[in-house]
């Protein structure tokens, strides 16, 4: 590819400016040390002109009822089968009293496809946890879980999504996207719901008001290609209907006895973190998801193009049972300290990233 397309590539990511399909694919075009060095140098003048040197994080809490699941996905560890030694069900009374406990700004709910945790079920919590947290910022269920919450529920998407916003439901997290990638999808997770059908319900989300996020699981054999496809894909669909408030994208937990021994490196992760800078230039916000990255790496990605860090996630399980070796959950002053030791100033933000003003008393151990 003509190294100019490269160079204009970079001035235009770095002044906030739209790339063209080509401009885009040149980004990912031959990564030398010394390209990495300029990516990473114009997705901090994009983070820069957006959000100056401020980084948000939240106080939040990942709760997921059941890891029962029956999707088959080739990549996961975290879903179990009835009788697996890791298999657990958390009961109502638990999670409203963790709730209670801990205070959160934000609750972000993800679980298996189940019948334990029915749609009827899952929408009670939903309606139970708003009755007794009003404040409470509910992110709750991916686009897998309301496709199937739709096809067991014998209802409409739409339907699905209108009663779980009149039950209390901010907001859609943006797991279960993996990768926008037909080849990928028929080979590790085609027992749930298709990249299509991700991009249509959140789009439908969009349309009832509802924000939502957006994934990209990278690193467990997709191409250079596919990601930047992935982006382009997000970047249209934000086109059309607005409602992506942040893009997270994910580097892969193999765990033991996977398809792949070794995920990401970290100078690959900082490098998809500044290529999503520089293209998704429609997507307000990006994470740098310290779970799954690892701390330090989390870090870092603020200086290639990450504006948050995610939270304070008390007991993630996902990228654990996958082996991460990241802490179970960080106290809000090691989040700020970490924040601040990357060289910009720590802002916590409520769950719709904005800047909270009154600063909950409670705090993880």
């Amino acid at each position: 590819m003509d190294k100019s397309i490269f160079e204009k590539a970079l001035n235009k990511g770095a002044l906030c400016e739209r790339l063209t399909r080509e401009e885009a694919y040149s980004l990912a075009e031959s990564i030398t040390p010394d390209r990495l060095h300029r990516l990473g140098n114009a997705a901090l003048s994009n983070r820069q002109k957006r959000f100056g040197r401020e980084a948000t994080y939240v106080f939040n809490i990942q709760i997921n009822p059941s890891n029962i699941c029956g999707s088959g996905c080739t990549f996961c560890n975290y879903a179990a089968s009835k009788t697996a030694p890791h298999a657990y069900v958390m009961e109502e009374s638990e999670i409203l009293e963790k709730v209670e406990r801990l205070r959160p700004t934000e609750a972000h709910i993800v679980g298996g496809l189940n019948q334990i945790w029915s749609y009827r079920r899952s929408l009670g919590l939903i309606a139970s946890l708003r009755s007794n947290f009003p404040d409470l910022h509910i992110k709750a269920y991916t686009a897998v879980e309301i496709d199937y919450f739709a096809r067991t529920g014998k209802l409409s998407e739409s339907d699905v999504l209108d009663q779980l916003k009149e039950a209390g439901m901010d907001a859609m997290p943006g797991g279960g996207a993996e990768i926008f990638s037909e080849r990928l999808y028929r080979l590790h997770w085609k027992g749930k719901t298709s990249p299509k059908n991700w991009v249509r319900i959140h789009q439908l989300a969009h349309s009832k008001k509802i924000p939502t996020n957006a994934t990209m699981l990278f690193g467990f054999g997709d191409t250079w290609e596919e990601r930047i496809e992935h982006m382009l894909i997000l970047r249209q669909a934000q086109d059309d209907s607005g409602g992506f408030s942040c893009f997270i994208p994910l580097p892969f937990q193999p765990g033991t006895g996977r398809f792949i021994e070794q995920g990401p490196t970290p100078l690959e992760t900082l490098s998809v973190l500044a290529i999503s800078r520089l293209v998704l230039d429609n997507i307000p916000h990006l994470k740098s998801y310290w779970p799954m990255t690892g701390l330090e790496t989390g870090a870092a990605g603020l200086s290639w193009g990450a504006d948050d860090m995610d939270g304070t996630i008390s007991e993630e399980k996902i990228a654990h049972l996958a082996g991460a070796a990241t802490p179970i959950g960080l106290a809000r002053t090691k989040m700020m300290e970490t924040i601040s030791m990357a060289g910009f100033t720590p802002v916590e933000r409520d769950g719709m990233f904005g800047e909270k003003e009154n600063i909950a008393q409670g705090d993880f151990e």
